[in-house]
């Protein structure tokens, strides 16, 4: 159990967050080739393993290569892994940065978590909108990230591959400004542990990578000035980026 004392939280930002860190993730993992195609899988679960393919809704795929946003990926479900295998034509570009991105509304009462807005219930105990996004960028030479922001909250690598046993730099922003004292789990594919780590007045923070695979940087960010009379009381924004260590 971890408390808010331990994370450095106020009561009611531990509160907010605490809401969104037991939802699912959506993330995007493997990243491949076949011709001259690119891909790369959506997948949606806990702790980086997939349970089932993402809602539809929740499945809305955006590319960036680098002149700006691209030609929609083509999508299926697939079974190994089981969720969304996306694919583009790879026309050269130098970076290429896909999303993920959902949007939804919740609120809890008395019988539960449901989907909708505050109005089509009685007796609402928590309202918010949810905005998750996953992120990957792919790099022709494993090195340069691009700077495609397209997030409302936005994680900015210092370079689009690791290095195992080096420090990754990264940078989070919320509205296109560094976002300070930001917490932000750290999460190594294999690896059993989270590491919650702060972002500094800059909006920075070092993680050690500790071996070879998959890396998943997941922040959390809730504006309680973001809300709708009778729809939501807060809005919640979670981003997931994955890169690759060697």
């Amino acid at each position: 159990m971890i408390s808010n004392n331990e994370l450095g939280m106020d009561s009611e930002t531990f509160r907010s967050y605490g809401r969104q860190i037991y939802g699912h993730e959506i993330w995007i993992g493997e990243v491949g080739r076949d011709g001259n195609e690119l891909f790369a899988y959506g997948l949606y679960g806990h702790k980086m393993v997939p349970d089932k393919p993402m809602p539809t809704d929740y499945a809305n795929v955006v590319l960036y290569d680098d002149n700006g946003r691209v030609e929609d990926p083509d999508r299926e479900i697939v079974k190994d892994p089981h969720g969304w295998k996306f694919s583009f034509l790879d026309k050269g570009a130098e970076v290429y940065t896909l999303y993920v991105d959902s949007n939804s509304t919740w609120v809890t009462d008395e019988e539960g978590w449901h989907r909708g807005v505050k109005r089509d219930f009685s007796e609402v105990k928590y309202s918010g909108a949810f905005n998750m996004v996953a992120k990957r960028i792919i790099s022709k030479d494993g090195a340069d990230p691009g700077n495609v922001m397209h997030s409302t909250l936005e994680i900015m690598p210092e370079t689009a591959r690791l290095r195992a046993g080096s420090d990754a730099k990264l940078q989070v922003l919320y509205e296109g400004r560094p976002l300070a004292k930001a917490k932000v789990i750290c999460y190594h594919e294999g690896d059993d542990q989270l590491q919650f780590l702060f972002t500094d007045e800059e909006g920075m923070l070092t993680y050690h990578v500790p071996s070879r695979g998959l890396c998943a940087f997941i922040a959390k960010h809730t504006d309680v000035n973001k809300k709708v009379d009778e729809e939501f009381d807060e809005t919640g924004f979670t981003t997931t980026l994955t890169l690759e260590a060697d």
